[in-house]
């Protein structure tokens, strides 16, 4: 889904990072860690897009998940559930919100990830996932968003009565309202175990939205934000905590857990 060119510039941010963070390594590294255990997940991925008002500004998703591993091998098997989810627009004049119920609302996602021992420390890959959410589609990779809250594959998602999902938007301080949108997201993730209890590395993504309506037509349309061309902008970071920790001690620890 990425180009070689993206596809390279993460390679060799990889090696960078490698070398920056002391990772393990070793012939035989990947085989002697256990990473089962859960583990706490930054995701920041970054847009440049036109904000009004602002001009065009860089767009900073950051989103909090806990996500528990099992590990067989050099697979490991992750069941994730997010817990928030913040947007910065790099401004103080536009700000949104994505609702508790919105988050609340996402299915777990279970995935595979593999680790591997190389010359420049153990590597840690999962493949491409998709999730698809205010709507049901029979082909989620492939099938056209829906454009009209009208379309029997439209789901109010977040129970508020509203079709989609919603999200709260308000400029200058002043003037709030909502935007009721579907929303393709997908994502993998390439990095290197810096410890026993940590992960780090970057995230190549796409995503794609569909606003079916809002709550008032100023909140309708807008420019399209693309992908920041530098990868270094949209990263992970991955930490193991106790088990005893939820969403709600997530987002209060996060600051400190990931160094914010």
């Amino acid at each position: 889904m990425g180009s070689s060119r993206a596809a390279g510039s993460i390679a060799v941010l990889l090696v960078a990072l490698v070398a920056c963070s002391e990772p393990l390594g070793g012939d035989s590294a990947a085989a002697d860690l256990d990473l089962s255990g859960r583990w706490a997940f930054l995701h920041v991925t970054s847009q440049i897009g036109v904000v009004p008002f602002a001009g065009e500004r860089t767009r900073a998703t950051s989103s909090l998940a806990l996500v528990d591993i099992v590990q067989a091998g050099l697979a490991l098997h992750g069941a994730e559930v997010a817990c928030s989810t913040t947007i910065d627009y790099g401004t103080p004049l536009v700000a949104m919100e994505v609702p508790e119920a919105f988050v609340g609302s996402m299915s777990e996602v279970a995935w595979i990830a593999t680790i591997e021992s190389a010359a420049v420390g153990t590597r840690f890959e999962r493949p491409w996932i998709t999730s698809v959410n205010g709507a049901r589609l029979a082909d989620p990779e492939n099938d056209p968003l829906p454009t009209d809250a009208d379309d029997p594959r439209v789901v109010d998602q977040d129970g508020d009565g509203r079709p989609g999902l919603t999200v709260r938007i308000v400029v200058m301080g002043l003037i709030g309202g909502e935007v009721y949108v579907v929303q393709r997201d997908r994502s993998r993730l390439a990095g290197v175990v810096v410890s026993p209890d940590a992960v780090d590395g970057l995230v190549e993504w796409t995503s794609e939205q569909s606003v079916l309506g809002a709550s008032s037509s100023i909140f309708l349309g807008g420019a399209a934000a693309r992908l920041d061309p530098n990868p270094e902008h949209s990263y992970f970071r991955a930490r193991r905590v106790d088990n005893s920790m939820d969403c709600a001690t997530l987002r209060d620890a996060a600051d400190a857990l990931f160094d914010l």
